[in-house]
């Protein structure tokens, strides 16, 4: 990590992280058509939910697929080129995980050390070296990719809690895995691995 003798740039105000994870949640539970978030089927065909559930876990997947790129992209373009104090909260991220973001798009490898500098000119010639890309309106981007992947992370989580109870219920109701599968458009590998959760959660393992 830089040192003393680096000069950092102003820190970068966080988004409401807590907000925008609670109106993604409240979003993901509309879309499902589910009200209350303790109710996990409810009125709803767990068949129907199901579906609904699978369409949010694969759209929140392709949006992290991108959105993930933009925000460490632009992260790493910070860490190196444009210093700042206290990252990691502008980026959402645990000290743990803004380290290993700015590891992997340095060195692709997330559990690499991060390089210990004692000025802001050794600090950019080290990213210059390392290929580091510059992103212009870096803090802009940072912003916005990292609230977007946490709005998409947040909607995830959501689905696949229902998912995930929705294959519990139709396995209870004699629905093999690949019916199950092929219903939700998804892997059946995936199927079995969540009827595995739900059951070792409520200790039927």
């Amino acid at each position: 990590m830089p040192k003393a003798g680096v000069t950092y740039g102003p820190r970068i105000k966080a988004p409401d992280y807590e907000q925008i994870a609670h109106d993604a949640e409240q979003q993901a539970l509309r879309d499902l058509g589910v009200e209350r978030p303790e109710n996990l089927i409810g009125k709803a065909r767990p068949e129907e939910l199901l579906v609904r559930a699978a369409e949010i876990v694969q759209q929140a997947d392709a949006e992290l697929a991108l959105t993930l790129e933009e925000r460490d992209a632009a992260l790493t373009h910070l860490w190196f080129y444009d210093p700042r104090r206290g990252l990691a909260g502008t980026a959402g991220l645990s000290t743990m995980g803004y380290r290993a973001a700015i590891a992997y798009v340095a060195y692709g490898d997330r559990k690499h050390s991060l390089p210990e500098t004692r000025s802001n000119e050794e600090l950019a010639r080290i990213g210059e070296q390392l290929g580091i890309k510059r992103v212009e309106n870096a803090e802009a981007k940072l912003l916005k990719a990292a609230a977007m992947v946490c709005a998409a992370r947040a909607r995830r989580d959501v689905a696949v809690r229902f998912m995930r109870e929705s294959v519990f219920a139709l396995s209870e109701a004699g629905w093999t895995p690949e019916r199950i599968a092929e219903r939700a458009g998804v892997d059946r590998d995936l199927i079995y691995q969540q009827r595995r959760t739900v059951r070792r959660s409520r200790g039927l393992l």
